[in-house]
């Protein structure tokens, strides 16, 4: 049986990291090395995927991506002060916020207004016990140093369940509910989480 987040399931609560203006100035700009917002991106979907709003509106016609405006609030020197107390011993006017984990809690707060929290762990079936309790989990591999969304468990096949805002990096182009079982779990799956709507 799969439990998990109230919209585990739902294609429009995925979200990439490959479209939004941050990546597209990078890519322009780049030698190849261009990927960055897989952390905004994961943030979002775990977030939206839980059913919370994560729209973002402007007086205008145009609506700017949800990911988009997370990744500006790592990067808008106003909230360098919130950043620094999250993790005082990484500057966030030197490092890329978006890949620091403790600063996401006070930046998905900030533009959301949804709580999460950061914590150390390499537990397996605690993971599984937050998705199966409705909670969506970010999570970051080693290997490619990359967040995902973890937003379900099926507890026949004891696999997560997860949403990858990077989709071409596997064959067939799909990100969407994708699974990670427990030895590729321990193998490669960095020892912290940031779990959502707590």
């Amino acid at each position: 049986m799969i439990k998990g987040v109230q919209f585990w399931n739902d294609r429009d609560c995925y979200y990439t990291q490959t479209n939004n203006p941050t990546e597209e100035i990078l890519r322009k700009r780049s030698d190849g090395d261009w990927l960055v917002s897989c952390g905004p991106s994961a943030a979002v979907t775990c977030v939206a995927a839980m059913g919370f709003n994560v729209y973002c509106g402007c007086p205008g016609e145009y609506v700017p991506q949800s990911e988009e405006v997370l990744m500006d609030f790592f990067n808008d020197p106003r909230n360098y002060a919130a950043l620094k107390a999250a993790r005082p011993d990484t500057p966030p006017d030197v490092w890329h916020g978006n890949e620091v984990p403790q600063f996401y809690p006070v930046a998905v707060k900030s533009v959301f207004g949804v709580k999460a929290r950061f914590a150390f762990c390499s537990d397996f079936n605690k993971i599984a016990a937050m998705l199966q309790a409705g909670q969506a989990v970010q999570l970051c591999l080693v290997k490619p140093g990359h967040y995902i969304a973890a937003v379900a468990f099926d507890d026949e096949a004891r696999e997560i369940i997860f949403n990858d805002p990077w989709p071409g990096r596997f064959k067939d182009g799909n990100g969407f509910n994708r699974r990670l079982g427990a030895a590729e779990y321990k193998a490669n799956v960095k020892p912290f989480y940031i779990a959502y709507g707590v």
